[in-house]
């Protein structure tokens, strides 16, 4: 890891604020209300994850600046955060698992198989899947957002969340090797917190109020 510096001299990952709701979010516990929050709108990139690791090595399914880091365990998804919050001086940290879902619904129905609907289709605007990926992981920003304005939330990358427990660490959202079906708003997976997952990457989160 390297040595924090000043929140100029970094890398900035791009942070979209997501509204709340009074509705408890599916997979969440029962009543669990999601206060509004920053959501990155972008994966971390390669070029962010850099500054943090500069011996970092890039996927080659994923290796420009720009690009989605891949390739990383939860653990350093985790360390990342704690790094990023100290340069930032900002509470920097990975979504909750209902705070990831809530964002990538949109704004959606709630009960909607996908952001963009029920037709896996109309999913070719919006996500890159086994289907259309050729089996490389393309720029996130050439498909739709969904309503909130987040690129790549189904498909893409697997995403490290701040759920899980000794069985494992929660995966969220499919990658772009996933098969649409399977890349839906309640996709999940559990690896161990120190496997560098090969297609999986993360987001930055930061709560829009602090506890009092």
């Amino acid at each position: 890891m390297s040595e924090p510096r000043y929140y100029t001299d970094v890398p900035r990952t791009i942070l979209w604020l997501i509204p709340g709701t009074e509705d408890a979010a599916p997979g969440g516990e029962a009543g669990t209300i999601i206060e509004p929050f920053y959501l990155g709108k972008f994966p971390v990139t390669n070029e962010e994850f850099d500054a943090f690791d500069p011996g970092f090595e890039r996927h080659p399914d994923s290796a420009g600046d720009r690009d989605p880091a891949m390739g990383v365990s939860w653990a350093d998804a985790d360390e990342y955060c704690r790094w990023y919050a100290e340069v930032s001086r900002k509470p920097m940290r990975l979504p909750s698992e209902a705070e990831w879902e809530h964002a990538c619904r949109g704004g959606g129905a709630a009960g909607a198989r996908w952001f963009w609907g029920d037709d896996p289709a109309a999913g070719d605007a919006h996500a890159w899947t086994a289907e259309n990926s050729s089996g490389r992981l393309r720029p996130l920003d050439e498909k739709t957002a969904n309503g909130f304005g987040l690129f790549g939330m189904l498909g893409g990358v697997w995403e490290w969340v701040a759920g899980g427990g000794e069985e494992g660490r929660v995966l969220r959202g499919g990658s772009y090797l996933t098969p649409r079906a399977e890349a839906t708003g309640t996709a999940c997976r559990v690896e161990p917190a120190s496997r560098a997952v090969p297609d999986a990457g993360f987001r930055v989160a930061r709560s829009l109020r602090l506890p009092g």
